[in-house]
């Protein structure tokens, strides 16, 4: 798959592509261990959150932090 967005460019922009994808789903997976053990949503916000982090990149995990915060002060 990283083969079809980057055929053409140069290994240089092929490891940024990965690492920019590695940081987003180490995000989103901190998030989620978050979502799960440190929140006190009910079972359909949680669900609700899980699907927006998964589903709309990089959007997803800033929101859930930005909300996050704004809920906690």
């Amino acid at each position: 798959m990283i083969d079809f967005l980057t055929s053409g460019q140069s290994n240089f922009v092929q490891s940024v592509i990965l690492t920019i994808l590695g940081v987003y789903y180490i995000a989103v997976l901190v998030s989620l261990f978050h979502l799960i053990l440190k929140t006190n949503y009910t079972l359909a916000q949680r669900l609700l959150w899980m699907l927006v982090l998964w589903l709309v990149p990089i959007l997803g995990a800033g929101a859930y932090w930005i909300i996050w915060n704004k809920r906690s002060v």
